[in-house]
């Protein structure tokens, strides 16, 4: 856990300390990208892979996508509101 935290602090000093150097940043979001596709590609195998809940698909798939609608909702609610509380206009008279 803390090698975790560790990591994603010394990622925001390097962010910090890299943010002018723009053609670095670019890249670092497409291999970002790239990362993410392949941690789910093989977040797919692993689940594929195991018998038991390839057996169960058809019980974990509702319960699933359940929780996968209640996590977006629940995600956009809380962005809504962030929104107006950080972002609304200013009204100018």
């Amino acid at each position: 856990m803390f090698d975790v935290i560790g990591i994603m602090i010394i990622g925001c000093v390097a962010g910090y300390i890299l943010k002018s150097r723009i053609k670095f940043i670019r890249t670092a979001e497409k291999l970002c990208g790239f990362v993410i596709f392949l941690l789910l590609f093989s977040l797919g195998l692993s689940v594929g892979k195991n018998d038991a809940v390839m057996k169960n698909i058809s019980n974990l798939g509702l319960l699933s996508i359940g929780i996968a609608i209640a996590a977006v909702a629940g995600s956009v609610v809380c962005a809504w509101f962030l929104y107006k509380i950080f972002f609304k206009k200013i009204k100018s008279d």
